[in-house]
């Protein structure tokens, strides 16, 4: 059950990470497209430095699936900020 909550985490902040910078870029006028990269951009930043931090860490490891979590977040997340754009 550990193992699902942890992806279930990963994939909301990326999510929530990722919805904020594409609000954040539509705000200065960005288009879909770039709103849409800003929040890809800084969902996938912020999964794959929660893993190397896991990496180094005594104890602990690289998991790819954490980083399937985080990309699936930050692309549901980048998709709904991103629309902020279109209004």
């Amino acid at each position: 059950m550990k193992i699902q909550t942890d992806k279930i985490k990963h994939l909301a902040v990326c999510f929530i990470v990722s919805a904020a910078a594409a609000v954040i870029e539509s705000a200065f006028g960005a288009s879909y497209p770039l709103s849409f990269l800003a929040g890809m951009i800084a969902g996938v930043a912020i999964g794959v430095g929660k893993e190397y931090g896991d990496k180094c860490a005594i104890g602990n490891r690289w998991d790819w699936n954490d980083i399937l979590a985080d990309a699936i977040g930050a692309l549901l997340g980048s998709g709904v900020g991103a629309l902020v754009s279109m209004v």
